[in-house]
């Protein structure tokens, strides 16, 4: 009887697309930190310990991290990562560009801005709960601080 209910349970979840059985559902945070990288990036080495500390700062529990890291071999991680997370728009637009973080609702997926090398951990962490603020109200942002998409070819 046990099999049956699980088998019955696993049914509904999967029809209505929960998931697979043995995933816990996370819920969506409020935003994504997105940090494009690579290994051989230099303004990533600048970049990415001021926005730790700027995320450590805040220590709030509605922001993920994600790591996008196009150095060899880490295609496939990138492709599940940001098709769970639905941020494939902004992949693709930046696939290839490197050395900042772009902020992400997590509800609607817009952009709302970006961190680069010309914010210290102070302003980064500053900057991330402004446009936190953003999202949460819907509004749109006027954050010019994100590198040109990629041309598509």
């Amino acid at each position: 009887m046990k099999k049956l209910l699980k088998t019955a349970i696993a049914a509904t979840v999967l029809s209505m697309g929960l998931g697979s059985v043995g995933h816990t559902m996370q819920p969506t945070p409020d935003l994504y930190v997105v940090m494009f990288r690579a290994d051989w990036c230099a303004p990533c080495k600048i970049v990415e310990p001021r926005l730790n500390q700027a995320l450590m700062n805040l220590r709030d529990p509605g922001i993920e991290y994600v790591n996008i890291d196009i150095s060899r071999g880490k295609g496939d991680l990138n492709a599940h990562t940001v098709f769970d997370r639905g941020i494939v728009s902004q992949y693709n637009s930046w696939m290839g560009v490197t050395g900042f973080a772009a902020i992400i609702d997590g509800d609607t997926k817009r952009t709302l801005g970006c961190v680069n090398m010309n914010y210290d951990a102070k302003s980064m962490a500053m900057h991330i709960k402004n446009l936190k603020s953003v999202a949460a109200t819907n509004q749109p942002s006027f954050d010019l601080t994100c590198p040109e998409p990629n041309n598509p070819i």
